[in-house]
């Protein structure tokens, strides 16, 4: 009996023993991974690592220190082990898409983009709904100079999240692709509307007081007749550089607008498409007690009279080309124009005892800055009446009649 009492009291201190050293073990991991994160935290990498190495030594098989440790090195700038902890966290648990989008991390860090793009794309394919692979796909795709698949990822991103970043990344990459300017920002909020035909953008024309409102049309033509804008504040009509306002009419014009304040034309081609015995008797850009006008990117061409008609207004043209116009390139009355990085060309073809800039009227004048004229068919540059004045700089003039 009393060796039987011996050997049970031995066996119930070896099972305490046993029971009591797991303990210490678990709790002694704890302490080091929770030791690990605080140095982590403080920006202690080299601490943190040394904390997390012998957690890994306690317990190999927890998933947290390795990815923890793998954090460590990648922010001290060892992407190469992170990355070596990164792939062994996902060795065990292979479902950790965290931890895969900071082994794609690492990958890019050390330049390896074609393995980080394969491992991107099956992470969208597990969850099309983060923008941020999108986003660091086309990063990728963008160091690899692949442009098709830039614009194909985002636009696969914005397709399925909505995500306005990839949006305005890719409004971005289309904009540079059209070779215009970027969209001025005044910092006013407008309602933005699509169009995607002429008739849609008519059912404006004449409306009154139309505020704060951006009109983005698309590629190709949008058939107008005197699109009349009148009273109109905070207005942009945004096109691609491809969009054209055209008239089947000589007789109207294309964009009229009275009394409108901060208003923008960008990226639309305007003019008169008419059959060959046809001809025109307005102009194509008219503005009447009007202010604030910015023109950018655009092609303003004839057979219009005049490519900008204005009489007591204040407007802006910049990067746009005013050409075949018959009777002048830009007429003012009372009004002040500015002209950046234009072209002049082939104006005054019918008309050509006029200049391409006729200016009269009191504080009537234009200033003219790096711009082109070319090929004009007037008999001079310039006219001036009643105090109206015309100034220039680092102007290219070629193959106009009166050189």
């Amino acid at each position: 009996m009393k060796r039987f009492v011996a050997i049970l009291l031995a066996v119930m201190l070896v099972v305490g023993l046993t029971a009591c050293a797991a303990q210490e073990a678990a709790s002694t991991w704890e302490d080091q991974y929770e030791l690990g994160i605080r140095y982590l935290s403080e920006g202690n990498y080299e601490e943190a690592i040394i904390a997390f190495t012998a957690a890994i030594e306690i317990d190999p098989m927890r998933v947290e220190a390795y990815v923890a440790r793998g954090d460590a090195y990648f922010q001290s700038g060892q992407p190469e082990k992170a990355e070596s902890d990164y792939r062994k966290a996902l060795e065990l648990d292979d479902d950790d898409d965290d931890t895969a989008g900071k082994l794609v991390d690492a990958l890019i860090q050390q330049g390896k983009l074609e393995e980080a793009a394969e491992i991107l794309e099956d992470l969208i394919e597990k969850d099309p709904s983060n923008p941020d692979y999108y986003d660091k796909l086309a990063n990728i795709y963008e160091q690899l100079e692949q442009p098709e698949k830039v614009q194909e990822t985002l636009e696969k991103g914005v397709e399925q999240t909505g995500d306005q970043q990839l949006s305005d990344r890719l409004e971005e990459i289309a904009q540079e692709a059209s070779g215009l300017p970027p969209v001025p920002d005044d910092g006013i909020s407008r309602e933005v509307v699509e169009m995607s035909s002429g008739d849609e953008l008519m059912e404006l024309s004449f409306a009154e007081g139309v505020e704060n409102l951006e009109i983005r049309l698309g590629d190709g033509d949008y058939n107008v007749d005197s699109f009349f804008l009148y009273g109109a504040e905070n207005v942009s009509i945004i096109g691609t550089g491809n969009t054209r306002l055209v008239s089947t009419y000589g007789t109207e014009t294309i964009i009229s607008m009275y009394d409108c304040d901060n208003i923008l034309l960008y990226g639309l081609i305007m003019g008169h498409d008419l059959e060959p015995s046809m001809s025109c008797s307005t102009g194509v850009v008219e503005l009447l007690s009007s202010k604030d006008i910015k023109i950018i990117g655009c092609d303003i061409y004839g057979c219009g009279l005049h490519g900008i008609n204005a009489s007591e207004s204040r407007f802006v043209v910049e990067n746009s080309i005013i050409r075949d116009c018959s009777m002048h390139g830009a007429m003012l009355y009372s009004s002040r124009g500015i002209f950046t990085n234009c072209t002049f060309s082939g104006n005054c073809y019918q008309y050509t005892s006029n200049p391409v800039f006729d200016l009269w009227g009191e504080s009537c004048s234009v200033n003219l800055n790096s711009c082109v004229i070319q090929d004009n068919l007037g008999e001079s540059k310039y006219k001036l009446a009643d105090g109206a004045e015309f100034e220039e700089s680092d102007t290219i003039e070629t193959g106009n009649s009166w050189q």
